[in-house]
């Protein structure tokens, strides 16, 4: 029988990994049973870094007591499972956490998705958009119908672009309806809905729901199968604006994935207006950056992506209390936007590669991602080393 103190202690032990996590504005708790210990690590400004060890002996129950805090069975321990809570602060803020289990060899691994309403960013003009980008892109979210795509790897902040262009957007006089898997966060004033697969409630079963609504903009969390682009495609086409997510790699590719999903190229000109690929980089600590000269790794990756362009120095952060030592403070986005137009129309009804499509837009003015990395990176706001990291 556990003894009283012995609880005590565990209570304390979540309660302080947690608090150190909020501390330290990470997203993400990572419980992982070694061996003989329980490892702790948070991800923060999306670069995992250990921050506990947690002995044998309360392995179990330090995983058992999120368990009870998420209403997830304590007794199963051979599937994965998820649940959630809320945190109260001390300030009075309400922080969603959501939880999830999965088994291996030492024990289930957990992780444990802090969602802070408080840290989301639902201001366009805060993600990192130059000005001509971000003209553009209020100009494309704010048709009366079309499809809008958001691309990039899990994590590069999709969502958060998703949820500022609908704050945007929200008015008295317009019905937005999203789908999303999970919801994570609330918008007042916007009827969000969440699938079920257990219940065989499916984006593209959503998604046909969702389209007896009445909506005016459809935000659908992320275009999984043919059978939900081609749904998606088909309300753009009949006077809804759409907005959703892909993973790709750049905006391009985004093109290419809708025509291997058995899209045909005269709907995608029909209806998609826009392309947006995005990266989250890690920005240089404001409170211990420094001029310091280009290493010769830099040098070749900008003798590589960028030709014509010479930079002798870079910021770079030495670390410090505000940074964690890291040299690194927060994120901003980096991003690519391909715009719709009758010359890449007229590319993409010759079923073209994906380079064809990449030098078209490029030719209309697409800036890479590469590129407005650079920018900023000669702003001061980047080191080239995160740049590689995220690009390479």
């Amino acid at each position: 029988m556990i003894g009283q103190e012995e609880v005590t202690s565990v209570v304390n032990i979540v309660d302080q990994i947690i608090h150190k996590a909020l501390e330290l504005r990470a997203s993400d708790i990572h419980f992982e049973p070694l061996e003989d210990e329980l490892r702790v690590r948070f991800r923060v400004d999306g670069i995992l870094q250990d921050s506990a060890v947690v002995h044998e002996s309360l392995k179990k129950k330090v995983i058992s007591r999120i368990k009870v805090l998420s209403h997830i069975d304590i007794t199963q321990h051979r599937i994965p499972q998820d649940g959630k809570f809320i945190l109260k602060t001390a300030h009075g803020a309400s922080i969603d956490m959501r939880v999830s289990t999965f088994p291996s060899l030492h024990g289930e691994k957990m992780v444990v998705r802090i969602l802070d309403k408080t840290r989301m960013k639902i201001e366009l003009e805060e993600l990192g958009f130059s000005s001509q980008m971000l003209q553009e892109f209020k100009r494309l979210v704010n048709k009366p119908q079309g499809f809008f795509i958001v691309t990039g790897p899990t994590g590069s902040g999709k969502t958060t672009t998703l949820y500022a262009a609908l704050a945007l957007l929200n008015s008295p006089h317009k019905n937005i309806v999203t789908l999303e898997d999970p919801v994570e966060y609330n918008i007042d004033g916007i009827t969000q809905g969440y699938i079920n697969q257990a219940t065989g409630f499916t984006f593209s079963r959503g998604i046909k729901s969702l389209l007896r609504q009445d909506p005016d903009i459809i935000m659908i969390g992320e275009i999984r199968d043919p059978e939900s682009a081609r749904i998606a495609i088909e309300a753009a086409m009949t006077g809804h604006l759409v907005l959703s997510t892909l993973h790709t790699n750049d905006a391009p590719s985004a093109i290419v994935r809708l025509m291997d999903m058995g899209i045909e190229p005269f709907l995608i000109n029909a209806s998609v207006t826009g392309v947006l690929a995005q990266r989250l980089i890690r920005k240089v600590c404001d409170e211990c950056k420094r001029l310091c000269d280009t290493s010769p790794e830099e040098d070749q990756f900008l003798k590589q992506r960028f030709q014509e362009v010479s930079i002798d120095q870079v910021y770079r952060g030495d670390g410090c209390t505000a940074c964690m030592g890291t040299g690194f403070r927060k994120r901003v986005g980096i991003f690519e936007l391909l715009v719709m137009n009758d010359k890449l129309s007229s590319h993409i009804n010759e079923h073209p590669k994906l380079d064809a499509i990449r030098s078209q837009a490029q030719n209309d003015g697409m800036a890479s991602l590469a590129s407005d990395g650079l920018e900023k990176v000669q702003s001061g706001d980047l080191c080239i080393s995160e740049l590689m990291r995220v690009l390479v």
